[in-house]
């Protein structure tokens, strides 16, 4: 008896509540069945109310046809989480539908599911339906800005669409989108709030990628130092913004400062989160580089050696990562004149690209134009002949007669074509003389 009044008192809102909490500590088998309890007793109860034809009140019906939506959002977020993009996709477009019926369209659970689904969008590359989800739920948002948490999700969401804008190089439309949010950010919470880090790092990114490096410096600077204030000198977030100020420096010439914060940010990801995790490869590689265009190959080899080690464990031997740690040391190998070192490894490139990417990919013929210049200094004239052809094709075929890329190979055959043409000619100079 006891038993059954204890069932009776677990509706659908006890279960979907128990499924949130399970969410938000990645439970997800958890999730899923405390979701399905949750949805499966929600459609009966309002399975019943209707065949009754009761009296039932408003209030109720919509507080079920609310909880249909939240349940919905939460299972949509679920898969999301999960990378189950079709599953979630379904799931959102039921919550949308749900919500503008129960509710209206213009609140914020609407909001929250279109930026869910706009999420979900992205993963899956449907990028031209992503905007107009976002840019519809910054709407709603903007015209409930009225209380302080109203502006922190107005930023949020502000942060969200520029973040996107920015992802697919529409900088000017994500700038003044950055600058909203930092302002509104500031405005309720103070310059000085930990939170602000984040979209100065952010603006600080966007100006970077767009060239203004005096713009981007000081946020830098300034995003460095509330992070360290906020966690400490050590935290894996300093080192993050660290890595990017490092690359500022880097492309304004400054190698020396760009080489003493790469190898903080190094010290912090090493210490913190491990040698083998992919940022301290990320800052390995970055050093890497950095002594290789100064020439530096006695310490850039090493760095290029223990990538290929962590890529090769991480992803396995035919990862196009790997590819790409056996292109950047056989290069090294190769403006040393170390040309028998050099060459297998451009070789295994090709062939890890071709498996990864096919035949025919425009990284194919990169590929095989490292490999042709690197026989041509050989004087391995007809190798680096056959090379050049074989490129030429890969790449006409893929970008087309006109691409720039194309160009600049046609230039460089062209160049061994006439190198053969004067080779020729002084043999055949040399034969004359001795026949005379």
């Amino acid at each position: 008896m006891d038993t059954s009044q204890d069932q009776e008192s677990i509706n659908w809102q006890t279960y979907l509540n128990a499924g949130k909490k399970a969410l938000g500590l990645s439970r997800y088998q958890d999730a899923e069945k405390l979701f399905q309890k949750a949805l499966m007793d929600a459609r009966r109860e309002q399975s019943q109310s209707n065949l009754a034809q009761q009296a039932a009140s408003a209030e109720s019906d919509l507080l079920i046809s609310l909880g249909l939506a939240d349940i919905s959002s939460n299972m949509g977020e679920l898969y999301r989480l999960q990378g189950l993009f079709k599953e979630a996709e379904s799931f959102f477009k039921q919550a949308i539908d749900l919500y503008e019926k129960s509710i209206g369209e213009n609140t914020r659970p609407m909001a929250e599911a279109l930026t869910r689904l706009g999420a979900v969008f992205r993963g899956q590359g449907k990028y031209s339906s992503v905007e107009p989800l976002l840019r519809r739920a910054l709407s709603i948002y903007e015209n409930a800005d009225s209380q302080i948490e109203d502006q922190l999700e107005v930023a949020t969401m502000l942060e969200t669409l520029a973040d996107f804008l920015r992802a697919h190089g529409k900088y000017q439309a994500a700038e003044p989108l950055f600058q909203r949010a930092l302002a509104k950010r500031e405005s309720v919470l103070g310059p000085e709030h930990p939170s602000i880090a984040g979209n100065l790092h952010n603006l600080a990114v966007l100006y970077h990628a767009e060239g203004k490096y005096d713009l981007a410096e000081p946020l830098y600077e300034r995003a460095v130092r509330l992070y360290e204030e906020s966690w400490g000198l050590e935290h894996p977030s300093v080192a993050t913004v660290l890595n990017y100020q490092a690359e500022l420096y880097r492309m304004l010439g400054d190698f020396p400062r760009a080489e003493k914060i790469h190898w903080r940010a190094l010290r912090i990801r090493q210490g913190m989160l491990g040698i083998n995790h992919p940022s301290t490869a990320q800052t390995l590689s970055n050093l890497a580089l950095l002594f290789h265009i100064q020439c530096k190959y006695d310490q850039a080899e090493p760095l290029y050696k223990t990538l290929l080690d962590q890529r090769t464990a991480d992803w396995g031997p035919k990862h196009m990562h790997v590819a790409e740690i056996l292109n950047s040391l056989a290069d090294v190998y190769h403006e040393q004149g170390k040309f028998s070192e050099a060459e297998p490894l451009y070789w295994r490139a090709v062939e890890i690209i071709q498996e990864n990417m096919g035949h025919e990919h425009p990284t194919v013929a990169r590929a095989l134009q490292r490999l042709a210049t690197l026989y041509e200094e050989q004087e391995n004239f007809d190798e680096a002949d056959r090379l050049y052809r074989w490129g030429l094709g890969v790449s006409e075929k893929a970008l087309g007669a006109e691409h720039p890329e194309v160009a600049e190979l046609v230039a460089r055959y062209a160049a061994l074509q006439r190198k053969l043409i004067l080779d020729n000619e002084d043999g055949d100079t040399t034969e004359n003389l001795w026949r005379d």
